[in-house]
């Protein structure tokens, strides 16, 4: 559950979104956070296997500016939990991808 204050960096944003996932750490996938560019451009949290599967799932750039602006206040936080269920609910049908292929 998101609280303010919050950290609205992306990396910030990537981390809440895999422990809100829920992936038992007995789960054969890695999960890591990555970017594109300098500092946090084009960030995205990857779900992969040692058996080559790998899916990047963006961090919305758009939606972590939204977040920013309104991070203060009731919306604000409600928009940041949004963003961190909708990465969650990716991650877990990623991982369910490279688990059952």
């Amino acid at each position: 559950m998101i609280s303010s204050p919050f950290n609205t960096s992306a990396s910030n944003f990537g981390n809440a979104a895999r422990q809100a996932a829920g992936v038992p750490s007995d789960t054969p996938v890695e999960m890591r956070l990555g970017a594109d560019g300098p500092g946090e451009t084009g960030a995205y949290i990857e779900v992969s296997t040692t058996r080559g599967f790998a899916k990047r799932i963006p961090i919305d750039e758009a939606r972590l500016s939204e977040c920013r602006q309104e991070q203060d206040g009731p919306d604000g936080i409600t928009l940041c939990q949004q963003l961190v269920d909708d990465l969650a609910a990716r991650i877990r049908t990623a991982v369910k991808e490279a688990v059952h292929g």
